[in-house]
């Protein structure tokens, strides 16, 4: 199947008439959304390479006892985008925690209503998180710590939990709207 901006989380077609009786804004904020979770796609590919390359460094350097500081700090740091850029990523594809019962139920009101509920949920969540990710990174970045081995600054995975608070916020507004709308929760698949 070819897929196109129509087409849902679900791999069904929402069909055009669908597409155009939806809110213009809605659809461009849908679109931006698309590119935010491709790149938050290569920013979790690309942090569990690092984090893999990190820990085979980290085990040559310690099995051949050669004269280089040890490289387990970076995968340390690499699963804070790990984590939270894949947690908001996660809440994107709608692919977080969910009520089997929910997601059985047939298309309807029930159905939006409750996914509008878990969405709100999230927000509450997601707006807590980014007062709490906010006084760290404030933290971390005016304390200007750094780690012990590779002198990397603490801001860099604090800048990561504040980066996924406010693009799991974000993610969670826009499944408000769609339940809102009547749309499938979840944005666009960015591996098409």
């Amino acid at each position: 199947m070819a897929y196109d901006e129509t087409t849902s989380m679900s791999g069904g077609k929402a069909g055009a008439a669908t597409w155009r009786s939806g809110s213009p804004v809605l659809g461009a904020l849908m679109r931006g959304e698309l590119v935010l979770a491709r790149m938050e796609n290569m920013v979790v590919i690309t942090a569990m390479v690092v984090a893999i390359a990190a820990v085979a460094m980290s085990v040559a350097i310690r099995t051949f006892n050669l004269p280089i500081a040890d490289t387990g700090e970076w995968a340390m740091v690499a699963m804070s985008p790990l984590t939270f850029i894949g947690g908001a990523l996660c809440s994107h594809l709608h692919r977080h925690l969910t009520a089997d019962i929910v997601e059985m139920l047939p298309p309807g009101l029930l159905r939006r209503s409750l996914d509008a509920i878990a969405a709100i949920l999230c927000l509450v969540f997601g707006l807590f998180f980014i007062v709490l990710a906010w006084d760290l990174f404030d933290y971390a970045w005016s304390s200007g710590e750094r780690l012990i081995d590779r002198d990397t600054p603490v801001a860099i995975p604090a800048g990561f939990v504040l980066a996924g608070a406010v693009l799991m916020t974000f993610h969670s507004m826009l499944d408000i709207w769609r339940a809102l709308e009547g749309r499938e929760p979840g944005g666009y698949d960015p591996w098409r």
